[in-house]
């Protein structure tokens, strides 16, 4: 099955958006701009050895790039942040055709970049380098969350064994979401740990080896997965997240982002998609929703808008900020923070407490964004916006909507809570899970689950997306 990957895709690798590490470990390092040494003595295609501080931002470089890549502008069609106006991305938008053969890609991708991971992890461990292993299981757990959340149950504890197991059995989403807490708690662990042989710095392209923003991200993270549960258990789920949100960012310099570069060998995915293709647009729901809240963001998400008073017109070009050669991407954030816990304090009974945190989250947005100030002002003083009264939850979603735009978290939100009202744009269902790839049917057909053949499994509400 994660055995059976071939790159097919020549002109990606002359854009230098892959290599090859220790015995066919493929990892994506378009967001990098660190390469390995040529200088060094061995075939680059099949290394004898890789060293920790290669390793991670390998792992780094690819998360970051492949998060940017299918699985956000996927499900942005499905949000409705995004249509899609020619070829495949026209029929994912209107009639939701994505199939098994089209998400194959990211599904191979994704589990090399976790199979390196797993090396990482285990290579850290050995050499008695725990604060790299706590950065790894970090990662780990951001990856394996973002996977669970786009397919439901997925392989994962049988998973990275190599010829010994080539048929991986599919665990459980309630069972995976255990063991990223599990893998939360050991990373922080590891951060926490007095010595370490090899410590990360420069290498490390998120937090320059600060283990402090690494705690702070893991504790982030635990909130992330904590509120996804609310249809689960609401109460419960907005209380763990409040308890891990006292140690989690303090502001927009914790984010964990990548920031890409200026040539096309480090360019953001988003804008190589929009170059190479350009076949999605701002989608008028999107477009009318910032158009009617007179969102000072316009300017910076779509093409047109010059000004923040300026509208953005129907299936509008994407704007510069988020699909500019080196514009970042976002992998989680303060703002995203905030929102969580103006949700948790809303589903606890903390109206007051909710209303702060969620014009807190706005502003924290618009700082992001760089808004002037007299414009954040001029928004939060819309009534559509912040009401006089109590806030509700349909507010805080649809601000938290906006302010993760290109972000996969927003399809998560929407499968959970229903929040923006989105409207089907064929039949009365919108997606949501990802359709299994073609190669788990063909190489672990015996694994997959049942009914996950079907047409309608796209349809089928995941675990976490069911009451309990």
């Amino acid at each position: 099955m994660l055995n059976n990957f071939k790159n097919s895709a020549m002109n990606a690798i002359a854009k230098s958006v892959a290599f090859t590490v220790s015995m066919g470990l493929i990892v994506l390092l378009a967001g990098c701009d660190r390469w390995v040494d040529t200088s060094l003595n061995v075939n680059p295609n099949n290394p004898a050895d890789v060293s920790l501080d290669l390793l991670l931002p390998a792992v780094e470089g690819s998360l970051a790039w492949q998060h940017g890549s299918d699985p956000s502008r996927f499900a942005s069609l499905y949000t409705q942040h995004h249509s899609g106006v020619d070829r495949q991305h026209l029929g994912y938008y209107a009639d939701y055709s994505l199939g098994e053969g089209d998400i194959d890609n990211y599904w191979q991708n994704i589990y090399r970049i976790m199979g390196n991971c797993n090396t990482l992890i285990k290579k850290a461990d050995a050499q008695q380098s725990p604060h790299y292993a706590g950065i790894a299981r970090i990662l780990m757990a951001y990856s394996i969350g973002l996977v669970t959340d786009g397919f439901g149950d997925v392989p994962f504890s049988e998973a990275f064994q190599g010829q010994a197991n080539t048929h991986p059995k599919y665990d459980q989403q309630q069972q995976i979401y255990l063991t990223i807490g599990r893998l939360l708690d050991t990373a922080l662990q590891n951060l926490n740990a007095a010595q370490s042989v090899f410590k990360p710095g420069a290498d490390d392209y998120f937090y320059g080896g600060d283990l402090a923003k690494w705690k702070k991200a893991a504790y982030a993270l635990k909130a992330r997965y904590a509120i996804h549960l609310t249809k689960r258990d609401a109460a419960n789920a907005a209380a763990a997240a409040l308890s891990f949100l006292p140690n989690a960012f303090s502001d927009n310099t914790d984010d964990l982002v990548m920031r890409f570069g200026t040539s096309v060998t480090n360019a953001n995915p988003l804008y190589g998609f929009d170059q190479d293709r350009n076949d999605i647009r701002i989608a008028p729901f999107f477009a009318r929703l910032l158009n009617r809240l007179q969102d000072p963001r316009r300017p910076m998400i779509g093409a047109t808008p010059k000004r923040p008073t300026d509208s953005i017109p129907d299936n509008d070009q994407l704007g510069s900020f988020y699909a500019s050669i080196n514009s970042p991407v976002v992998l989680l954030s303060y703002a995203e923070q905030k929102f969580i816990e103006a949700e948790a304090k809303f589903r606890t009974g903390d109206l007051s407490g909710a209303k702060t945190a969620y014009q807190d989250a706005i502003r924290a947005s618009m700082q992001w964004f760089g808004v002037a100030d007299a414009d954040v002002a001029t928004y939060l003083a819309n009534p559509d916006v912040v009401p006089s009264g109590d806030i509700t939850l349909g507010h805080i979603m649809t601000q938290k909507y906006i302010a993760l735009y290109t972000q996969f978290e927003t399809w998560t939100d929407w499968r959970r809570t229903d929040i923006p009202a989105l409207t089907p744009l064929t039949g009365n269902r919108i997606p949501r899970r990802f359709p299994l790839p073609q190669s788990e049917r063909l190489f672990n057909g015996q694994n997959i689950p049942p009914g996950s053949t079907n047409a309608d499994w796209k349809f089928t509400p995941m675990w976490w997306d069911q009451g309990p």
